[in-house]
């Protein structure tokens, strides 16, 4: 009885000091969380500084399983991403900050990693996408505290109206109403909020780059004049980048060249020290080959020219490639369903060939063992009882098998947590093949693989586990790149083949 009583104190005390601990953890996360969410972290760290303590949150969190700080840090380097506009980078990790949000039920980081799903759409010209992104973001905002909707509805509406921007279909001033529209919300912000005046500025530009598009350079420069009262006091400059470029052009088109130049050379300098929004270069060498064309110097209009042509071309076609398959599994198109069903019911039906054909050769065998042996039926003796196709002792293994895998599937269907227990003992060898591979996988992915394994379909997989096609989907190809499975291979046939 002392015993007893001793073991669930101490049993009490490590899990105390256990929550302890990681309470500590937590405060001491929360802290870089708070640190890198500053919005001038990036003119007093740099970009490479944010991404590496974004990675050491993400996997200090992973570490005591806690989903706001993996959350946070998915967020901030999409964002990092976002603004070095490597998209495809940005695309991975928002891929798995929805994830996360999703398990972890964190409806307002969802909708972010929506918002800026649907920015890397629109940057790529997938207009429909990106509407479609921002429709569920929008589906989230009833189910996010008020004070933190304007925030949101702000950025769908700026997103929407680049999508009018950059959509073939001429729809008369839609993008300026939604800027209006997302101004508007931005102005209910409360002024204590850090982002309130950042945000103004930048709606600001972007009212100012409508305005230029239609040839408005007074109300486009009135907008410039907005951006710069919010935003000089600014510890982080670099959103002056757009400002000058946009400056720059409006010169090139008053035909005062040498200005223009002096204003690209600003937004040239920016660049170099910020190290962000690296498609912007285009922009600075193709405003300045402007300036140098309006100037008659075709040496330095070659060379601009040359430049920007360079930029536009740097996302190579196999980079395209890459991001057009993660672009089309997110979206619920996965490419590799399809192929992945034909070949699984092909294999059924080979299966079914083979077995129909095995139990015809039994059957035949039977019937002429039985011939045989009434023939020599004293002859018979106890050995060669034992050479019979079925003994009484195959037959007990192969039931004990099949009710293994009853079990086992039974399991499933219930998402019970015993069922990876049980699947590691009837398929001893299968998660350390895996773990061989990739020490990284997780719990989960070793779940997902023997799902795969035992023949659950996308379907099935989200119905048991209680969890949208889509998530599933996402899954698997995170799971796929995990393990080096080449896209072209069949997930299903690689799991029953390797393994």
């Amino acid at each position: 009885m002392k015993i007893k009583f001793l073991l669930i104190i101490l049993a009490f005390f490590y899990n105390f000091c256990y929550s302890q601990d990681n309470i500590k953890k937590q405060k001491a996360i929360d802290s870089m969380i708070i640190a890198v969410q500053d919005k001038g972290i990036y003119a007093t760290k740099g970009s490479k500084e944010v991404l590496r303590i974004c990675t050491e949150i993400y996997y200090q969190s992973k570490e005591i399983d806690y989903g706001k700080g993996m959350i946070q840090a998915d967020l901030k380097m999409s964002e990092v991403y976002l603004n070095e506009q490597n998209y495809k980078a940005a695309l991975e990790k928002i891929l798995q900050g929805k994830s996360l949000a999703k398990e972890y039920e964190d409806n307002y980081s969802l909708a972010i990693c929506f918002i800026q799903e649907a920015v890397v759409y629109s940057e790529l010209g997938y207009i429909k996408k990106s509407d479609k992104a921002l429709d569920n973001a929008l589906s989230l905002v009833h189910q996010i505290p008020l004070k933190e909707i304007y925030l949101l509805k702000a950025l769908i509406n700026r997103t929407k109206a680049q999508n009018f921007q950059r959509s073939s279909v001429d729809v008369k001033d839609s993008a300026l109403i939604y800027l209006y529209k997302g101004q508007e919300d931005i102005k209910k912000l409360d002024n204590k909020n850090p982002y309130k005046f950042f945000f103004m500025g930048i709606f600001a530009t972007d009212l100012a780059e409508e305005y230029y598009r239609r040839n408005d350079f007074l109300k486009s420069e009135m907008h410039l004049n907005e951006f710069h009262k919010v935003m000089f006091k600014e510890k982080d400059q670099s959103d002056f980048i757009h400002y000058y470029i946009l400056k720059g052009n409006i010169e090139n088109k008053k035909k005062d060249y040498l200005q223009a130049l002096e204003y690209f050379d600003k937004a040239l300098g920016l660049n170099q020290k910020y190290r962000i929004y690296t498609l912007s270069l285009r922009d600075i060498y193709s405003g300045k080959a402007q300036s140098y064309l309006g100037l008659n110097d075709y040496k330095n209009q070659a060379i601009y020219s040359a430049k920007a042509k360079t930029i536009t071309d740097s996302i190579t076609i196999a980079d395209q490639k890459l991001l057009n398959i993660a672009i089309d599994i997110n979206e619920g198109d996965d490419p590799f369903i399809d192929k992945e069903n034909k070949n699984y019911n092909y294999l059924i039906a080979c299966t079914f060939i083979v077995l129909a054909g095995l139990i015809f050769y039994i059957f035949r065998y039977k019937i002429s063992h039985d011939h045989r042996s009434t023939k020599v039926s004293l002859e018979v003796n106890s050995s060669e009882l034992q050479l019979k196709p079925f003994s009484p002792l195959q037959n007990e293994k192969s039931e004990t098998e099949i009710e293994s895998l009853r079990t086992l599937i039974q399991l499933a269907k219930n998402d019970d947590k015993a069922f990876l227990l049980k699947f590691s003992e009837v398929f001893p060898s299968f998660n350390q093949k895996l773990i061989n591979i990739n020490p990284q996988l997780t719990h989960s992915d070793l779940e997902y693989c023997a799902l795969i394994k035992l023949k659950f379909d996308t379907k099935e997989i989200a119905r048991y586990k209680k969890v949208t096609i889509n998530s599933v989907i996402s899954k698997k190809y995170r799971i796929r790149k995990k393990l080096n499975i080449s896209t072209d291979e069949n997930m299903y046939t690689w799991m029953l083949n390797t393994l």
